[in-house]
């Protein structure tokens, strides 16, 4: 099993593919397995990819609790896992969590960073829809039982640990007041903000205002898809993944 120890924990992740390196990061109940049916076609597509466990999630070590810095936490993760595997310069692909650590990445270090697809991304909380989102998800996924089988499945022991660091984290009344906007202004890469039409925890206008504060973004809503459009209209997000890459950080640069 790939592990590798970086700052002060073990992170499983998994390489594959031969071309210009796309990392893929999840979001905050996930594991890389989220990303299994873009992992194969970037692969097929002339990429190289790495995706991982972030600290806490699927096979990597275990975290008990979020600080209310863990996007940060998430960053110095990425860069210090891109270090230990000696990747210079990768694009980025994340959802949610996944993409805001992403763009915090390519704030702070423009240089390792070449493009950025921002699927769902948060950089502040707009309260109304996420505690009405929160509400929305524990009486309709969270009570769903092929849900919690899934979890099990990708976190085992740390299942219910995972679901109940994230709502104490977005829920807790000291983190109302998250925000990490300021660092759009610093993004030099290209940006490709993606959003779900029926997204339930952030509205489109979310999305908008953060490519709006990028220097070179574009934003799509994506037709029926909720807040994962990469499995929900699976077509349409490869598309639109493809595309950008093509154009940003294409296969025969290497």
């Amino acid at each position: 099993m790939p592990l590798v120890h970086i700052l002060d924990h073990n992170v499983y992740y998994e390489t594959g593919g031969d071309g210009p390196a796309v990392v893929l990061l999840h979001h905050a109940t996930a594991t890389l397995d989220n990303w299994r049916g873009q992992i194969g076609l970037l692969q097929a597509k002339g990429y190289a990819t790495l995706a991982y466990d972030r600290h806490g999630f699927g096979k990597s070590q275990p975290l008990a609790a979020w600080s209310t810095t863990y996007h940060e936490d998430g960053v110095a993760e990425l860069i210090a896992l891109l270090d230990a595997l000696r990747l210079e310069r990768v694009a980025l692909v994340g959802h949610s969590d996944g993409a805001t650590i992403s763009l915090m990445a390519a704030a702070r270090h423009p240089h390792r960073i070449a493009a950025v697809i921002a699927e769902a991304p948060h950089m502040w909380i707009d309260p109304e829809w996420l505690y009405r989102g929160f509400e929305t998800f524990r009486t309709t996924v969270g009570t769903s039982e092929r849900f919690w089988r899934a979890m099990r499945r990708y976190h085992g022991d740390q299942a219910e640990q995972v679901v109940k660091r994230w709502r104490q984290r977005w829920l807790d009344p000291a983190f109302r007041q998250w925000d990490v906007s300021a660092t759009l202004s610093r993004v030099q890469s290209p940006v490709l903000v993606l959003h779900g039409e029926h997204d339930i925890f952030f509205p489109y206008s979310h999305s908008q205002a953060i490519a709006a504060r990028l220097a070179n973004a574009e934003c799509r809503l994506i037709k029926a898809a909720g807040h994962s459009p990469h499995l929900e209209n699976k077509p349409v997000f490869d598309q639109l993944l493809l595309d950008f890459l093509a154009s940003h950080w294409p296969p025969q640069r290497r």
